[in-house]
């Protein structure tokens, strides 16, 4: 199991964390239960059809952002507006609800987001997925294991996760397989956030690994140039992969998460986007990245 995270100073903005791709809360323990000692709310919730279940069938990324939807309602109506973030694919749920909800969502944290697949560490079998998303019958039944080193670059927390996904199918750091079909629906996701980026205006703290080896730097690097918010800060991660809520530099991230909460912030109000702005963003995507702007 990962140490514990020492004390640090109180925060106190309520904050809702969406797990990444198919996996559970579970993701965010450590993280979570560091800012909970310190007086943070913290609410991590599963999603229907987008969480982790034994036997769960295909589902569409507008079901995911719905249930999303559902429990932000239900949390900010409790709470009021909170900030709002994820891992991963969750970052891009987390995205595109602060583009239609923005009197909601009055901060974003988004933890290793994702909005290309170009890290290092991908299956060769990724590289062949969109012969598969036109075949629904091999959406739906493939499934690419996860391996090494499973987004963690310390050595003693991934021999714990390997060992979780040799028992079990579902470790901290998500399912020991992923469906074709859900990784189809996280892309059709990704080009609907890049679309929306120059909408948000939530102030947002980004925080990724420089040796992610699921999605590169171009992912942050292309939120920072597009998403419409002028408040924003990146912080890049030097010693870990993509699971950076597990990885050495778990601490690092409840500190920055833990500044980020105590920031008094106001509420944006939404924003109408020009017909310039929208063409630029989707531009700056097909530049940046085809793999998310070509047909899905």
């Amino acid at each position: 199991m990962p140490t514990q995270i020492d004390t640090l100073p109180a925060a106190s903005q309520p904050c809702m964390l969406l797990h990444g791709l198919i996996s559970t809360p579970g993701e965010f323990t450590t993280v979570r239960q560091a800012l909970e000692r310190q007086g943070a709310q913290v609410f991590t919730p599963s999603l229907e059809g987008y969480s982790y279940t034994p036997g769960m069938s295909a589902s569409k990324w507008q079901e995911w952002l719905e249930a999303a939807r559902r429990e932000l309602y239900a949390y900010t109506d409790a709470h009021g507006p909170v900030v709002l973030g994820g891992l991963c694919v969750g970052a891009a749920i987390a995205m595109a609800l602060a583009a239609e909800e923005p009197k909601r969502v009055a901060g974003l944290v988004l933890l290793s987001p994702t909005l290309f697949y170009d890290g290092w560490g991908l299956s060769r079998w990724l590289n062949l997925r969109h012969i598969g998303y036109h075949l629904p019958f091999l959406a739906k039944w493939i499934r690419i294991d996860e391996r090494e080193p499973y987004g963690v670059k310390n050595p003693q927390i991934r021999k714990w996760i390997a060992r979780e996904m040799r028992q079990q199918s579902l470790s901290s750091a998500g399912a020991a397989k992923l469906p074709l079909w859900a990784i189809r629906e996280a892309e059709r996701l990704m080009k609907h956030v890049c679309k929306a980026l120059p909408t948000i205006r939530a102030q947002s703290l980004i925080l990724h690994a420089r040796e992610d080896e699921v999605a590169s730097l171009k992912t942050p690097h292309y939120i920072m140039q597009t998403m419409g918010t002028r408040d924003k800060k990146l912080v890049v991660l030097e010693n870990s992969y993509h699971m950076i809520t597990l990885d050495n530099d778990r601490h690092t991230v409840v500190r920055e998460m833990a500044e980020f909460l105590r920031r008094p912030i106001a509420v944006p109000q939404h924003v109408e986007v020009t017909a310039g702005q929208r063409a630029a963003a989707t531009h700056n995507t097909i530049e940046l990245g085809n793999t998310v702007c070509q047909p899905l």
